[in-house]
Order: C-alpha cells, then sequence, then structure tokens
C-alpha cells in the first residue's frame, strides 16, 4: 500500500491540552518514565481538532457531529459529506449496530524528546469588590518543549468499504447517482482530484500554516514546526528517527533509496515552507501511483 510517512519536530509553550483537575492544580498532560523523567504531550485528539478548523477554513464540511445514543454527541459517519470523517476515521454506533471506519491518516499525540521540567503558574480569581467575597486562587502546571509527531497518511483517502456504509446523513447510492461517488464491486471511491485535494489541503495545513491549540483564551499557543522529514513509498519507514540536535537529516536513514520509485526529503520549517510543487507531487502521486514531473 502507498503511504506518505511524517515526522515533525514542533514546539510547544504554555497548557494547551490540559489534563485533569487536582484540587486547585489545572494538570499538563505528560508521561513518567521508570526513572523519573518527565516528557509532557499534546495529544493526538488536540492536534486533529485544530486540523478540522482550519479545513473549515479551507472550505471543507467537517462533521457537526449528531445526537446520538444516551444523547451524546456521535460521529456523523458521512465521509463523502464530511472530510474529516473519510481523513479520521469514525465510530457510528446506533442500537446494538456499530460501523468503524479506520483512519487513512494516523497521528501519534506530539510527545517532547527529552526530559522536561514542569513549572507551576499561579493564578486567581479576585472578586470585582474589594473586600465582597475571598479570592480563589488557582495554580496550572505548564511547560516548553519541542515535541515529535509521528504521523503515516495512505493511500485509503477517499477509497470507503461497504463495510463502512452507514447512510446515516445520505444514502451512498444517492450519491453514486449524484456522481460524486464510482462504485466498484464493494468499494466506493470519490474522484481522483477530490482526493488529491483533501490529501494536498491537509499537508499544507500540517506542514506549513499549522493551527492553533485548544485552551487559546488564556494560553494561545501555535503549531512551531522546527524540522521535517518525508517519505513516500510502500514500506513503513520509522523515518522519524533520523533526527540529531533537533533537526532531521537524510544521511542518518539506514535505508536505500530508490528515487525513481521512493521520495525522502527534510525541510528546515524555520527558514521556509515545504515547496507547493512537491505537496501537489505527494498528493498526485498517493492517489494515482503516479510521480508528478517538475
Amino acid at each position: 500500500m502507498r503511504k506518505i510517512v511524517i515526522g515533525l519536530l514542533t514546539r510547544v509553550s504554555g497548557n494547551v491540552n490540559a489534563n485533569e483537575v487536582d484540587g486547585d492544580r489545572i494538570r499538563i498532560k505528560k508521561l513518567v518514565s521508570t526513572s523519573g523523567e518527565v516528557y509532557p504531550f499534546v495529544s493526538a485528539r488536540a492536534v486533529k481538532r485544530g486540523i478540522r478548523e482550519k479545513l473549515a477554513e479551507w472550505g471543507f464540511e467537517v462533521d457537526p457531529f449528531r445526537i446520538g445514543e444516551g444523547n451524546k454527541l456521535a460521529d456523523s459517519g458521512d465521509p463523502i459529506k464530511y472530510v474529516d470523517n473519510d481523513l479520521f476515521g469514525y465510530l457510528y454506533i446506533k442500537g446494538n449496530q456499530q460501523k468503524p471506519r479506520q483512519a487513512p491518516v494516523s497521528l501519534s499525540p506530539v510527545i517532547a524528546v527529552e526530559h522536561t521540567p514542569i513549572q507551576i503558574d499561579f493564578g486567581g480569581r479576585f472578586p470585582k469588590k474589594v473586600g465582597s467575597v475571598n479570592p480563589t486562587p488557582f495554580e496550572t502546571e505548564v511547560a516548553d518543549f519541542i515535541g515529535l509527531m509521528k504521523i503515516v497518511i495512505t493511500e485509503r483517502v477517499g477509497i470507503f468499504a461497504e463495510n463502512e456504509k452507514t447512510d446515516q446523513v445520505k444514502k451512498w447510492d444517492e450519491y453514486t447517482k449524484e456522481g460524486r461517488i464510482t462504485k466498484q464491486d464493494n468499494t466506493y471511491i470519490l474522484p481522483d482530484e477530490e482526493r488529491i485535494k483533501r490529501v494536498s489541503a491537509l499537508l499544507e495545513i500540517l506542514l506549513n500554516e499549522g493551527w492553533a491549540y485548544p485552551r487559546r483564551t488564556n494560553y494561545f499557543a501555535m503549531a512551531e514546526h522546527i524540522s521535517t522529514i518525508i517519505y513516500a513509498g510502500e514500506r513503513l519507514y520509522p523515518v522519524w528517527k533520523a533526527s540529531e540536535e533537533y533537526q532531521f537529516k537524510k544521511e542518518l536513514v539506514p535505508y536505500q533509496i530508490n528515487e525513481k520509485k521512493e521520495f525522502l526529503e527534510t525541510y528546515e520549517l524555520k527558514k521556509g515552507l515545504v515547496p507547493k510543487k512537491d505537496i501537489e507531487k505527494l498528493a498526485t502521486w498517493l492517489v494515482s501511483g503516479v510521480w508528478k514531473k517538475g
């Protein structure tokens, strides 16, 4: 299966994706090693939320969610209409029926690459009238770290199996009659042009434009990328291991790349963007299997 494998080093400051509240303290999400080292992280769910907002700004329809079982918000399960149901998958539940779509786009959390001390930011809610009530103090755990995010995008973007069919918003056969998808045996496929458009937009947001993290009212933070490495081919390379001093380096990848069939490149994102021609080349290849010239 064709896939694009990406390692992304990015800087995170503050507490952009809080964990539970413990007494008066708002905890930061973190991992603790057996030797006591601390690695704060941002969940993949928080990153996806930021990317969904950017996709909506780009003009795509994103899932507004439906009221599901128990009056809880649930996935709409329409990957033809909603781009995020296509890219990030869904779990559609209705009664005893469950229809999952395995995401063609996999994202890891953004995890600190080295031990990072946690600092405390003291705050308080004070009465408008002096002496009316006592102030309410609170503490927020914060950190400044460089994190690594791992991303894999497969050629299944815009391809849907019969067992993923939900007919929640509109019956897929109606989409077929309208010409929005093509049915081949037990598979429904969006037009190549739409699939390339979705992959290109995702790559532009992931690598160049970035996103704003949640909790932005008091801790506004955007994705601040430092370096990225991109591999495209049939194999699942852990290319993110090829980093040194917070930079990815091609020469550290211990594999022989066939330049005619595969793609491997690094980019210093503090100095520039991933060129548009490279993003178009990757998106076109992922969908069609053909390398775009130029």
